[in-house]
């Protein structure tokens, strides 16, 4: 059996435990699940059990466990994804940025009250091709740094970049990092490199089954892809990142002005 589906056998066990004398039941149900989120039983981002499930664990019809999921979706404390599963979303839907506001992801997450973490690290050094020297502003087969990590969000992924690094202007520190946290305070604090804006593009994902593994999450959910070049206050390009956000956790706005 698998770790998740042994999770979830606990939790079903423990529901059949639980007594729903009082209050509407869907008001119950919703009461225990919300009790689940705040005690990080169900965690954000994660899938909760089929209605008919849950309709098992409490011991009540499926449409009251539809009921009590509606309430909870028109809080904010859950997202509903027709044909995927209805998920955890804590107290708002939507990690609300906008697109214009240079911020870490680091921020981003801690903004919403949740831990910030980093799995799947990568650094190797590599060389520029063409593309990426006339972006940097380098010689061609200049060296790099590459780095590629997944950062979560109270354990749960949501966000997976590729940054890669001049690494003549960016010293031989970069190698010992241990590439957590903010990539842009340790460039600031490590290095002398202060970021001052960057230049964005927004791209299809042209392997979003890729990515959607990194982030473990369903293929059918929409990845949003910013190709960035970062420059510091001297206007000098110093490095590019491809960033990716889980658009069920995300949510980017942005203002146009008419010229």
């Amino acid at each position: 059996m698998s770790a998740s589906s042994k999770k979830g056998d606990e939790r079903m066990d423990a529901g059949k435990n639980m007594s729903l004398n009082f209050k509407p039941l869907y008001i119950q149900v919703k009461d225990k699940l919300l009790s689940m989120i705040e005690t990080k039983q169900l965690r954000f981002g994660e899938k909760l059990p089929s209605e008919p499930d849950l309709a098992e664990m409490f011991g009540v019809s499926r449409s009251t466990v539809r009921e009590a999921i509606r309430i909870m979706a028109q809080e904010g404390a859950v997202i509903v994804r027709h044909g995927l599963g209805t998920f955890v979303a804590g107290s708002q839907v939507y990690v609300r940025s906008d697109l214009g506001a240079l911020k870490s992801i680091t921020w981003a997450i801690k903004q919403r009250g949740w831990t910030p973490g980093t799995t799947c690290t990568e650094m190797h050094e590599d060389v520029a091709d063409n593309e990426l020297a006339e972006k940097l502003q380098i010689a061609e087969s200049a060296p790099i740094i590459c780095i590629k990590r997944v950062r979560t969000a109270d354990s749960t992924p949501v966000f997976y970049s590729i940054h890669k690094v001049v690494k003549e202007t960016a010293g031989e520190k970069i190698l010992n990092w241990n590439m957590d946290g903010s990539f842009l305070e340790f460039l600031k604090t490590q290095c002398g490199i202060d970021i001052l804006y960057a230049v964005s593009t927004v791209l299809p994902v042209k392997k979003p089954k890729t990515i959607t593994n990194k982030l473990e999450i369903n293929p059918a959910t929409p990845i949003l892809l910013l190709d960035q070049i970062h420059y510091d206050v001297s206007n000098r390009p110093i490095f590019r990142s491809y960033d990716y956000y889980r658009t069920d956790i995300f949510e980017f706005n942005i203002v146009r002005r008419m010229r």
